[in-house]
């Protein structure tokens, strides 16, 4: 877009935020939009976070036409290889931050299918769900920048931001029991993998409710529950904690999968919020084998201890 370059500055992301993110009178939708694309992967969290919080808005609201909206996505979804495989880089905020928008586009597409948006219909076919699913992948498998929060620029958060767009994919209805379960190889991955850095920002979190929210629906039996979660622990068996003291990476990876241990079974334990992303009907129903995956999770919490500090009677 070569055109006179528009710019956006923050009393401009603050005007349509606090103007019920009406589109400004002075510029159209059409010219606004890559801007804002743009401007997801300011170093500025201020510029970044207001972006994105106006485009996920407007794709929310029914602004964009379905035409539209898959051309957006398929941008989007290629944005999230930029600068791919660097450790360090300032390009982890457009990855992280456009991924949020591709999940955006699926949950739009459901409510159309569902009926909720008046007048629009559900656009995504097989072909463009797939098509993006791969790309994802790809992306979540080759993302090494594990910086949480930055010092002077907010947050990055890619492999917290890459769990909620796997979230919104396992919910798709066009996502199946295949699909799942490489959503899950993935952040088995992601988790036991040796690392440079430990996750700081609650990512085993995230990837529990992603993992949560596949298992609702309903296509995995117990025995597929339980050979994944047993797996997840196998770089680490038959090895104590303090045997990871002289590989620092080793041991991020360790504390990681110890972590999402914990997190999933105290979501399973308790329940999922149903608060914020999670007020609604979707997440209103019981989980299936709800006590047979707890008593998985304790075996699983026990194993990761392997004889350390947990009491186990003989």
């Amino acid at each position: 877009m070569e055109q006179n370059k528009m710019e956006l500055t923050i009393e401009q992301i603050k005007s349509i935020t606090e103007n019920s993110f009406q589109i400004p009178s002075e510029s159209s939708l059409m010219d606004i939009t890559p801007v804002l694309i743009e401007k997801l992967g300011s170093i500025n969290s201020d510029i970044r976070e207001g972006c994105l919080e106006i485009l996920y808005a407007w794709i929310m609201n029914g602004e964009y036409d379905n035409t539209t909206l898959i051309s957006l996505g398929d941008q989007l979804i290629s944005l999230t290889h930029a600068g791919l495989g660097q450790e360090i880089s300032d390009f982890v905020f457009l990855r992280a931050f456009t991924a949020l928008e591709v999940a955006g586009i699926l949950v739009f597409d459901e409510k159309c299918e569902k009926g909720e948006i008046k007048g629009r219909n559900a656009f995504l076919t097989p072909e463009i769900v797939k098509r993006w699913f791969t790309t994802a992948v790809e992306y979540y498998h080759q993302e090494r920048d594990y910086r949480s929060y930055v010092i002077g620029k907010g947050w990055a958060h890619s492999i917290a931001h890459g769990a909620d767009l796997f979230r919104d994919f396992a919910k798709h209805r066009l996502i199946q029991k295949e699909e799942i379960l490489q959503i899950f190889q993935l952040f088995k991955q992601k988790l036991a993998s040796p690392s440079l850095r430990a996750f700081k920002g609650k990512e085993e979190l995230r990837i529990a409710s992603a993992v949560y929210t596949a298992l609702l629906r309903n296509k995995l039996d117990i025995h597929e529950i339980n050979h994944w979660l047993s797996s997840i622990f196998d770089p680490f068996q038959e090895k104590d904690f303090w045997d990871f003291a002289k590989e620092p990476e080793k041991l991020n990876g360790y504390f990681h999968v110890e972590r999402f241990f914990k997190d999933f079974y105290l979501m399973i334990k308790f329940g999922i919020s149903r608060k914020g992303l999670f007020a609604h009907p979707y997440y209103n129903v019981s989980l299936q084998n709800r006590d047979e995956i707890l008593k998985l999770l304790e075996q699983c919490i026990l194993n990761a201890d392997n004889n350390s500090f947990y009491y186990k009677p003989d």
